[in-house]
């Protein structure tokens, strides 16, 4: 129990832990990326507006004209200190019939002057007005360039400008690939600690769960001695006096609180050690469900109740032969005390894939079950009072079921209860 606990502990605490490292690395990683994306942005509204001004400037070096249709020189060259000096980067200028009127390949020298001028094509002839293409951002914005004078003149004008994003891409990236590096050592570490650390953490429970161990175990001991004097006391007075209420009522509480006994010393070995106590082998789990349905069906005929099994032939499970045996025991004893006035009991056993399914169903009155505290301990249904029964019985079949690795679930449906088991 204790090191199930712990286990549960060292895991809720990992998977916590892992939630906010990762959020928090999303977070940074996703905050970073939309810094990147707008600062690409920023510098390449920045080098359009730029570029456009230095060409279309009749000051500028190139000095050009618009005659013709044609540009008759270069722009001006960036200035000194000019933030366009530090980019990769080229621009287009295209006629709106398309042809090229102007272009400035010498910013960069990741791609071809030929292949550059391709895909400032490919952008002049799409419909995007900016986007990616590989590691290049671009831009196209459509302009108006006018004269004033004696014969002034208004030109359209498309400008095409592409920036090198690659460096800021590359930054991204090794800063990912960092933080995920950084955030799985630190996350190895605080494991190695909590795992550590938990060991004694429990250490107080642990010792105190021992020792409730063995005080049940003893005390369990200890008890039987005086019930079963109890037990033959009782016989002699029926031997002596002959049965009465009296008798009776102390036999059934002797039986009782020996059946009680018997069920808290096979939880106390149930737990921690149980592999030890319960070796598993092979055993044929068909066999011992007609043999609990030879032992149980004269009775719960008897009792008015309607039973019905299915059980497949040959069906084998690694499991341990007694505690099987018990299960078996203790869901048709359930049924016996708990199973509506000759309602249906029935027991169902097959192979489901590569598994092996048993299914134990009887009608109930009490609509009222909590199946999810069916399995805990001393836990009994609020009409249950006046049954005999000591809350124990579940919670022993439920601990049988996690010995063999198998899965349990209870359900309840048109007053019907269900317990199906997967082996």
């Amino acid at each position: 129990m204790i090191k199930k606990l712990r286990l549960r502990f060292i895991i809720s605490a990992l998977l916590s832990i892992l939630f906010v490292l990762s959020a928090t690395i999303v977070a940074i990683n996703v905050s970073n990326y939309m810094k990147t994306e707008r600062e690409s942005i920023r510098i390449l509204n920045m080098i359009a507006e730029n570029e456009q001004k230095d060409v279309t400037d009749p000051g500028g070096s190139g000095g050009g004209s618009w005659g013709g249709g044609t540009w008759g020189g270069g722009g001006r060259p960036p200035r000194e200190n000019d933030t366009r000096n530090q980019e990769h980067y080229f621009i287009v200028m295209f006629s709106t019939e398309g042809d090229i009127l102007y272009s400035n390949y010498s910013h960069i020298f990741t791609i071809e002057d030929e292949a550059a001028q391709n895909l400032a094509v490919q952008v002049f002839q799409g419909n995007k007005a900016q986007g990616k293409n590989g590691q290049l951002r671009y831009k196209k914005e459509n302009a108006t360039y006018s004269t004033s004078g004696p014969m002034p003149y208004q030109y359209n004008y498309v400008f095409v400008t592409f920036v090198d994003i690659s460096e800021r891409t590359k930054a991204f990236d090794e800063f990912l690939k960092n933080s995920i590096i950084i955030s799985s050592v630190s996350f190895t570490i605080i494991a190695a600690l909590i795992i550590i650390s938990s060991h004694f953490v429990f250490k107080t429970s642990e010792e105190s769960y021992k020792k409730q161990k063995a005080f049940i175990t003893n005390a369990s001991h200890e008890l039987k001695t005086p019930l079963t004097i109890i037990n033959t006391d009782i016989e002699i007075l029926k031997m002596d006096h002959g049965d009465n209420e009296w008798t009776d009522s102390i036999t059934d509480q002797v039986r009782r609180l020996t059946t009680m006994t018997n069920q808290l010393v096979t939880l106390s070995k149930l737990d921690e050690s149980s592999i030890n106590n319960y070796p598993l082998t092979s055993i044929s789990i068909s066999e011992l469900a007609k043999e609990s349905v030879n032992a149980f069906a004269p009775t719960l005929e008897k009792n008015d109740f309607k039973f019905t099994s299915d059980i497949e032939d040959g069906l084998n499970i690694k499991g341990n032969r007694n505690l099987i045996n018990e299960l078996f025991y203790i869901f048709m004893d359930n049924a016996l005390k708990y199973a509506k006035a000759k309602g249906d009991v029935s027991l169902t056993l097959k192979k489901n894939k590569n598994k092996v399914e048993m299914v134990f169903s009887n009608d109930i009155e009490d609509d009222e079950v909590d199946v999810n505290l069916l399995f805990e301990r001393f836990y009994r249904s609020p009409h249950s009072n006046k049954k005999e029964g000591s809350g124990i019985g579940l919670s022993i079949a439920k601990e049988i079921v996690d010995l063999h690795k198998a899965k349990i679930n209870a359900s309840i449906k048109n007053s019907k209860i269900c317990f199906t088991i997967i082996f």
